[in-house]
């Protein structure tokens, strides 16, 4: 498949970030809220987190949110981690959180997302096609969702 930069995987733009400029953006998003729950993922022994999860978009009246996480060195996927750390998440919005439904996205390029949400028990519901432009291409865009009946129905 080659060598893709982490942020490739994402709809967001490229920026070149100065450190203040990460650190003042991290403080805010660690900074407790209503609508969104973000957490990094660490490994024990290391101090900076290796990644991200968000539950974001929480939305109290109808019990559901959207889901998000990067695992930001390449090296360092496929070991479980993200399995591990959705697997948290999806713990805390449901038992925590009592919310009924979660949402998850991935674009039709990065076929690890679609592995790492089928495994914890997502189910691909739909998408857009040609969601977003990058690198010259139109790509696809997939939506998965998790029931908090379904999750609980496969934890017997």
């Amino acid at each position: 498949m080659g060598r893709r930069p982490v942020k490739r995987l994402s709809d967001d733009e490229t920026f070149v970030f100065t450190r203040e400029q990460v650190a003042t953006a991290l403080e805010r998003w660690m900074r407790p809220s209503e609508d969104v729950v973000h957490l990094a993922i660490g490994l024990a022994g290391r101090a900076e987190p290796i990644g991200f999860l968000h539950l974001a978009l929480i939305e109290r009246a109808h019990r559901r949110c959207r889901l998000g996480i990067v695992i930001g060195e390449k090296e360092l996927w496929g070991h479980g981690y993200g399995h591990q750390a959705v697997v948290r998440a999806v713990e805390h919005a449901f038992d925590v959180l009592d919310l009924d439904r979660i949402t998850a996205e991935h674009f039709a390029d990065n076929p690890c997302s679609v592995r790492l949400l089928e495994g914890v028990g997502f189910v691909r519901e739909g998408g857009m096609r040609e969601s977003i432009h990058r690198d010259g291409q139109r790509v696809d865009e997939f939506f998965f969702g998790l029931l908090r009946r379904e999750w609980a129905g496969a934890r017997k």
